[in-house]
């Protein structure tokens, strides 16, 4: 659970991710976004992902937060002035709530991000997501969300280690993943076609 430091400002809890996505990332990432669908953040956090998307322009009534620690939700909330709906709650357990795009930067722990992504997938067709580089190639779990639920489509490699918690957090390599729910089964001779990127700190400005 976050908590407020001497200063009222909210501080992350390390032991449930609570990794905030950097500013220059988010803008990157809300680049790949199309306008005009209703674009879900299951892990909203503070914000900065939907920050990043009304900067791109997206409409507010467009864009829906889910977060699952009630400081954060209010933050978040507070920040956006109520223009964008913030939900309190847990999005693996919530009932499925209507979205064509779902964008995330999800827990790392405990395989967290795989059943964000599995979750995700069920409910849109395109999901863009802030992964662990080992996401794609993970044990055998992971290896049936590829070849059931989707595709990677498209790639942006992070040359520096991303440091989400401040100064004291871990960093992790880290790859951005654009993927698309899956109309059948993967095939034993599947050729995949990822367009891929690399991004840095330095294009992305602060």
């Amino acid at each position: 659970m976050s908590t407020l430091d001497l200063l009222g400002m909210l501080t992350a809890d390390a032991a449930q991710s609570q990794w905030q996505t950097p500013p220059w990332l988010a803008r990157r990432v809300a680049e790949w976004m199309p306008r005009g669908q209703r674009i879900l953040e299951p892990s909203c956090g503070a914000g900065n992902l939907l920050d990043a998307l009304l900067r791109a322009r997206h409409r507010p009534a467009d864009l829906l937060g889910i977060e699952k620690d009630p400081a954060f939700a209010a933050h978040a909330s507070e920040r956006f002035q109520s223009a964008v709906t913030i939900v309190c709650g847990d999005f693996l357990t919530l009932p499925p709530p209507r979205a064509d795009t779902v964008l995330m930067n999800p827990p790392f722990e405990s395989n967290q991000h795989m059943h964000f992504v599995a979750r995700a997938l069920e409910l849109a067709c395109v999901v863009v997501a802030i992964v662990p580089a080992s996401f794609e190639f993970g044990g055998e779990r992971d290896r049936e969300l590829w070849a059931k639920q989707g595709r990677v489509v498209r790639r942006a490699r992070l040359p520096e280690r991303v440091r989400y918690g401040g100064d004291q957090s871990p960093k992790f390599d880290t790859v951005v993943l654009k993927i698309q729910r899956r109309a059948e089964l993967r095939r034993e001779d599947e050729v995949s076609h990822v367009a891929e990127e690399v991004w840095r700190r330095s294009e992305g400005s602060t």
